[in-house]
């Protein structure tokens, strides 16, 4: 099956400030990989000289500690990257593995690659940054209840409507938030019975929005 690279690329942000010809050779520097459902892209431990773009599917970016915990770090879908940290520092090794959530298509463009574009390491950087603050505001809050409003709440303002759809199922948010997921499960039905919140499965309507 073949993907349009250069489309998916021209919709990001991250690319924003290249020319239709220097995104067509940006395309043909990479590789693009297909995974099926549960195939590792990168594991833990590895090094990479390339970031991940999601052309199809999603990417899910799990941690393990040595107790066999696992967190789930984030999700990355069409349009997305990840281990672009890792690929701008080549000895670092991986701290997450990059599991396909489904049959997913990536693009692996070389790292050296984009840091020849001064704006685009930039916001390379940029983007980062604002993943990683978001989830530090989630999983801050005192209790899960608080995680999951604060959560939950960015998820209705990212989709721009008070009925949304999320990527986890109640485990995956469980580990994403790094709370029990018995717990949480509680705290859902707390905030459903006092009519803060609805919900069926994925699907999550704030009434009072």
């Amino acid at each position: 099956m073949k993907f349009d690279a250069e489309s998916v690329l021209h919709t990001m942000p991250l690319f924003r400030s290249l020319s239709p010809e220097r995104l067509s050779s940006l395309c043909a520097e990479g590789r693009v990989r297909m995974l099926d459902r549960g195939e590792t892209a990168l594991r833990a431990g590895e090094t990479t000289r390339a970031l991940g773009v999601v052309l199809s599917g999603a990417v899910r970016l799990e941690r393990e500690d040595a107790m066999g915990n696992r967190e789930l770090v984030g999700e990355v879908r069409r349009g997305e990257i990840f281990a672009e940290v890792f690929a701008v520092l080549p000895q670092t090794p991986l701290s997450v593995t990059a599991v396909a959530a489904e049959r997913t298509a990536v693009l692996f463009l070389p790292v050296d690659a984009l840091t020849a574009e001064p704006d685009t390491a930039l916001r390379l950087v940029a983007a980062k940054n604002a993943a990683l603050s978001e989830k530090l505001r989630h999983v801050s809050r005192r209790t899960t209840r608080e995680k999951l409003l604060s959560f939950l709440d960015a998820e209705r303002t990212r989709a721009g409507s008070e009925r949304f759809t999320l990527r986890f199922d109640r485990q995956q948010l469980a580990d994403y938030l790094a709370v029990d997921r018995s717990a949480m499960c509680r705290a859902l039905s707390r905030l459903k019975a006092e009519g803060v919140l609805d919900y069926d499965r994925k699907q999550f309507f704030f009434p009072h929005f």
